[in-house]
């Protein structure tokens, strides 16, 4: 009877242990889940937005039209602003020599028939140079030439998306819709990656589903334009700089010359996808910053969690450490005995954590559609933040145990 229940209280005693250590681990756990998936999610945003910035090209500069108040327009009346043009190029070019291209776009907002409800296309006028500047490849045909633009040729080029959505009609020699203007299809892009813009500064045009005609040939179809009086007014300059030249000085010879050629009227935007990079990854940093934080305090609570099992695991192995003291264990023998099970119990938790941590960085991409990238850095760093807890946590414990006397551990019950 007294060996069952010996056996009985044994057994309490190892499962309550058991649970003990599982529970301490669960801080450390989610504190190191808390860095993958942070991380993760941070990482994740600063690739789509590097995926964004280079949408809009790195080594350019991009001018916008921006839409003008009923007082603005009065004081672009007076001072003779013509709005963003061709010439505007023409002028940039010659007072800017280390610009390499040029590309006028103007957004045109025209009705084509014969597309499917989901593909709502975007018909842009542009010249040659914009598939030079954006790396436009193609799948059939050819893209705008200058002679389509000198002559107003009735042509076109249609983005993949938009090509599959027309059928039969988007392929090359076929003729399709605009307003009441019939345009031949002289070319089909090929696939190409479009990520979509958080912000208005980062939206670039998903070329998958534009239609590209030649600049001019757009007269007599309706133009996305602020002012009636400015029939040339383009939508967006496409500036392309030498690689070789300064970004930053770049910007600043763009914007003096359109104070000129606008009379100081700002009825433009101008963006610089490269800083906007630099912008991103001042924000990123900080970003990194406030998230690793919360989430070093979440493996702090989980290691003080674990000192307290600690000490009450020195306290129930008083004995056991008394009799190693005695048999010839020094005290950095006990020191380093205890040192490394509480590593061994916060490793455990962490490697658990980074598995858990993976699948919901999984599962947040999955269901909140947000895109997460699980970088080896930020496994190496969780691990290393948990080791480091967990060396910080047990040595009080550790020290406890080898400062113990050997004598009046022997006698403790």
């Amino acid at each position: 009877m007294k060996f069952w229940s010996y056996l009985s209280k044994s057994f309490r005693t190892l499962m309550m242990h058991r649970l003990r250590t599982f529970l301490s681990t669960l801080g450390v756990l989610f504190g190191v889940v808390a860095v993958i998936a942070m991380l993760s999610i941070g990482e994740g945003a600063k690739q789509e937005t590097l995926e964004q910035i280079e949408q809009l090209g790195m080594n350019s500069i991009i001018v916008r039209q921006i839409d003008l108040t009923d007082e603005q327009q009065q004081v672009a009346r007076e001072k003779r602003s013509q709005g963003l043009s061709v010439e505007d190029g023409n002028a940039l070019k010659m007072a800017f020599p280390d610009i390499k291209k040029v590309a006028p776009v103007k957004v045109v907002e025209a009705m084509v028939t014969g597309t499917s409800a989901e593909v709502v296309p975007e018909v842009l006028a542009v010249t040659g140079t914009f598939a030079e500047i954006k790396g436009i490849s193609l799948l059939e045909g050819r893209f705008i030439s200058d002679l389509d633009v000198s002559r107003k040729q009735h042509v076109c080029v249609l983005g993949n998306a938009l090509a599959q959505s027309l059928g039969k009609n988007g392929h090359v020699g076929q003729t399709i819709r605009i307003e009441n203007t019939q345009f031949k299809v002289i070319g089909v892009l090929a696939p190409k990656r479009w990520s979509t813009g958080k912000s208005n500064a980062l939206t670039s045009r998903n070329l998958n589903k534009c239609i590209f005609i030649p600049l001019g040939s757009e007269i007599g179809l309706p133009q996305k334009i602020s002012l009636s009086f400015r029939s040339n007014t383009l939508s967006e300059l496409i500036i392309q700089l030498n690689h070789s030249t300064d970004i930053l000085k770049g910007s600043q010879a763009t914007r003096r010359v359109l104070e000129q050629t606008h009379h100081s009227v700002e009825d433009y935007q101008i963006i610089v996808p490269l800083e906007l990079l630099q912008q991103a990854n001042r924000t990123q940093q900080t970003f990194n910053l406030v998230l690793g934080s919360i989430a070093a305090i979440s493996l702090l609570v989980g290691g003080i969690g674990i000192m307290n099992i600690m000490l009450a695991t020195v306290s129930e192995r008083t004995r056991e450490i008394g009799i190693r003291r005695a048999v010839g264990a020094s005290k950095n023998h006990i020191l380093m005995q205890f040192l490394i099970e509480t590593l061994h119990l916060t490793l455990m938790g962490a490697f658990l954590g980074v598995f858990i941590g993976i699948l919901f960085s999984w599962g947040i991409s999955a269901i909140a559609g947000w895109q997460t990238i699980v970088r080896a850095w930020s496994v190496i760093l969780a691990l290393g933040m948990a080791g480091g807890v967990g060396v910080f946590s047990g040595l009080y414990p550790a020290i406890k145990a080898a400062a113990m006397n050997p004598i009046t551990a022997l006698r403790h019950d």
